[in-house]
This record gives structure tokens, sequence and C-alpha cells, in this order.
């Protein structure tokens, strides 16, 4: 008997079989366009919170979403001159981009794009910095890497013009001690019912979980997040809380 030979297609009804119903294919770079994702976030508050973002502690509680502008990057310590940062952003035509950033320690430096319209992701290629690392423009603070750490981490997310985000799992957590804080997780999406508000920043829930220092996950979808759109994670709390939140799924081509 011959043996049957496969070979993944690009269009029609196979790759649409293999996108919603193999995800260890697409993790494994099998089908064309398409690669895995995932976002995670953490937020601690000292206190009560109303609407908070789960992004560093440190980050504005509300979306700012900047038209085009560039970024000001600075340490609170000499000891992470030539520490490189990659940046990944979004620009003026929402395509994605990247940039390394050589940091020089309490000296500012300016990133050489000028068009960033949204920050998804910054991680260090020199292990964990030393200091505080900010990114601000204006007065905004549009990323924060405490020190020791090694990324930017937000559960927060832009879709590139040329793409679009599958979401299919999503966790949260939320842990205080001994205060039992009650906590509501949601995530949010800057679209609804045929509506984007993706320029202004403004978060519509289409989902969340209560906890009460707890963790949960959830499998569905997949969810699809427009391009040009922002998918986030969201919570509020009643006492202070360490708050961790974030989503799976895969980009593909559109």
């Amino acid at each position: 008997m011959r043996a049957m030979t496969q070979f993944p297609k690009t269009s029609g009804w196979p790759e649409r079989i293999w996108r919603n119903a193999n995800l260890a294919d697409i993790a494994r770079g099998l089908v064309p366009g398409a690669r895995p994702f995932a976002a995670f976030g953490e937020h601690i508050s000292s206190g009560a919170v109303t609407s908070q973002v789960i992004w560093e502690t440190g980050m504005p509680n509300t979306l700012t979403v900047p038209a085009g502008i560039g970024l000001s990057f600075v340490s609170t310590s000499a000891s992470d001159v030539g520490r490189r940062l990659k940046l990944a952003y979004l620009d003026g035509d929402l395509l994605a981009r990247t940039e390394t950033i050589t940091l020089n320690g309490l000296t500012p430096v300016a990133t050489t794009a000028t068009d960033i319209r949204f920050v998804n992701n910054i991680h260090s290629l020199d292990g964990a910095v030393v200091g505080v690392v900010t990114a601000t423009n204006g007065g905004t603070t549009y990323a924060y890497m405490p020190a020791g750490d090694v990324q930017y981490n937000a559960a927060v997310f832009r879709v590139p013009s040329n793409k679009r985000l599958m979401l299919t799992a999503l966790y949260a957590g939320s842990v205080s001690g001994t205060a039992a804080s009650k906590t509501v997780v949601k995530v949010e999406t800057t679209f609804i019912n045929g509506d984007s508000f993706a320029n202004s920043g403004i978060l519509h829930p289409i989902g969340g979980v209560g906890l009460q220092d707890d963790t949960t996950t959830l499998s569905f979808g997949p969810f699809p997040v427009s391009p040009g759109e922002i998918v986030a994670m969201t919570y509020k709390t009643d006492k202070g809380a360490d708050v961790t939140g974030g989503f799976f799924g895969w980009i593909e081509d559109i």
C-alpha cells in the first residue's frame, strides 16, 4: 500500500478545520499564517480598587492610547547602562514593529520610532533590570518594568491591522493573605455591537469571574478580536490584593 502524503493548504475548508480543531498543529508551525499567542499581567493593590487594568503596578489604571508618539526609556539605576530592551509596538498603520533600546541608566533614551500607537510587549535581552524602568511621553507612562524583572507584564494586547486574534482560554487569580479580598476580574474589548472604541481606549466587558483568594481558568471560543482592536483584563477588589490574569489563543493572518 502506498503511503499517503499530506500537504498543508493555505485556503479552503481543510485550513479552517486545522485552525479550529487542531491547536497542536498551530503550535507545531504546521498551519500557515498562524502562531500561538499568550499574554500575562499582574497588579498589586494596597487597598480597595474600583477599576484597574491588570498590568504592572505603577501603570495608570486606565488605557491611554496615543495617536503616534516616541517614547523615553529611563532606569532608576546606573547599573542598567548598556542593557538592551526589545520593544514590540504598533506603528502609525497599526502594523507590528520592533525596536531595540539600549538603556543609559539614569539618562533617558528616546526611541527611534516616533509613530508608536500601542506598546504590546517589552523584554530584556540582557537579563533582569536592576532599577525600575519606565517608558513615558508627556508625563504619561506607557510601559513599566519593576526592578529585578525581565519583561513588562500586561494582560493587554492590541491586534495588528493585518492580523486576527483568536482567544481560547483565560485565567485569573487573586490573593490577599489573611484579608480575604473579594475580587471581580473582567475580560474587556474596545469593540461592542459593531462599534470600535480602540483609539479612545474605552473598554467594554464581555465576560468576568468572581474570586475570593482563589484562582480560576476558563476555556471557550475561539473568540475573535478584530484587527486594530484591544483586548484587556481588568479587576476591582474590596481590599488589597495581588491580582494576576492572562489569556491564550492564536494570532493569524487575514
